[in-house]
């Protein structure tokens, strides 16, 4: 926005902000946080009725304590009639923790559906054997981001995909979870400027399916990954009128390369996710987290440096997510990577060394939609 001379702008925190103990000082009572104000020199300003100093010329500050989830913070002048208010947050279970999603899902449904008389257990399946073998060691929690068909890749469509396994994904969701991602891998970045309808009659029924074969307890109910994260204001309402409410993206404007990568963020709210990683929407009531942990263009060998760079490029944001997309796991695919298996394994080993704990974002963001 701009500075005119009777302008009062909250510097931090921002208006829907949310905050993790890296923001402030933790106590019994909640988080410590200083807040600072822009606003014209001389005057007398108050948040939540607590007096601010003006610590330095037309910078107020003070020391507040963020007690609950939400907080209203109502700023007051004794020379203005109008209090301004904004809403801060307090993830409590945010910090140092971690997630890993897998983009680009639909081959292992494929030979799950394919092997039904065969498979006794779904973890006979490659790729959820290689979950299982990560979950077992690190305790890992997956997010699997699916696909409804494959038209370039022998034809399957979920609606095909065996019950069979229902009860099993059910038995371990408590660390499975699946989600609409997009209709296929073509075209790329399929709805940035997509309908309301089309998202939501093809994210409608890859959420049925997934109840279906999988069950409500595996179905990520309130948490969505869009195929290359992006999509228009009018599908992002699509997604949340079907029950979607935390979108993640990398949220990338005006980059070298020419392709945004932003949801459907204005500039300023991509300044906001990059700096905090965490943001609310309030007029779309949508919830936001940064992408920061592709690992399929880095070798294992280089994580260290690239997960240390992101901690010291934004230090608000101790959480990591982490992605792998599933079709670089076989031989077939063009982009193959075998060390997929290292790659996997060096990601969650290094957030084990340095005390990030895997966390479902149902949990992260208190929506206690799901209750194992």
């Amino acid at each position: 926005m701009l500075r005119r001379a009777d302008s009062v702008d909250f510097i931090f925190p921002l208006d829907g902000v949310m905050l993790t103990d890296t923001a402030g000082q933790k106590t019994d009572e909640g988080l410590i946080i200083k807040i600072s104000v822009d606003a014209p020199s001389g005057r007398h300003y108050c948040i939540n009725g607590k007096p601010m100093t003006e610590s330095m010329h037309e910078l107020y500050t003070c020391d507040y304590t963020l007690k609950d989830y939400k907080t209203t913070l109502v700023l007051t002048s004794d020379a203005e009639e109008k209090a301004r208010e904004i809403d801060v947050y307090y993830l409590r279970k945010a910090y140092y923790r971690y997630r890993f999603s897998l983009d680009d899902n639909i081959r292992f449904l494929r030979d799950l559906d394919a092997n039904k008389g065969v498979y006794r257990s779904m973890f006979e399946n490659p790729y959820l054997k290689l979950l299982k073998t990560m979950h077992d060691k690190h305790g890992t929690k997956y997010h699997i981001n699916v696909y409804w068909e494959t038209p370039d890749d022998g034809g399957f469509c979920i609606k095909d995909m065996t019950d069979k396994f229902k009860s099993e994904f059910i038995a371990n969701s408590d660390w499975i979870r699946m989600s609409f991602h997009a209709n296929a891998h073509l075209p790329q970045r399929p709805y940035g400027h997509a309908t309301y309808e089309q998202v939501y009659r093809e994210a409608a029924r890859i959420n049925e399916q997934i109840v279906r074969f999988a069950g409500e307890e595996t179905f990520s109910k309130t948490v969505v990954t869009v195929h290359w994260g992006d999509i228009s204001v009018e599908g992002a309402k699509a997604l949340r009128d079907l029950g979607y409410k935390a979108f993640v993206s990398s949220y990338k404007w005006n980059t070298a390369n020419g392709v945004d990568i932003r949801s459907y963020c204005d500039d300023r709210q991509v300044n906001i996710l990059q700096k905090y990683g965490f943001w609310y929407d309030r007029e779309l009531d949508i919830y936001h987290f940064r992408y920061n942990g592709g690992i399929q263009n880095v070798q294992p060998e280089n994580f260290p440096a690239l997960f240390a760079k992101q901690e010291k490029d934004a230090p608000l944001y101790r959480f990591k997510d982490i992605c792998l997309h599933e079709q670089q796991f076989y031989p077939d695919f063009p982009k193959y990577q075998p060390n997929y298996y290292e790659k996997m394994d060096a990601a969650t080993s290094w957030c084990d060394e340095h005390g990030y704990k895997p966390i479902l974002m149902d949990e992260l963001f208190e929506f206690n939609t799901h209750k194992n």
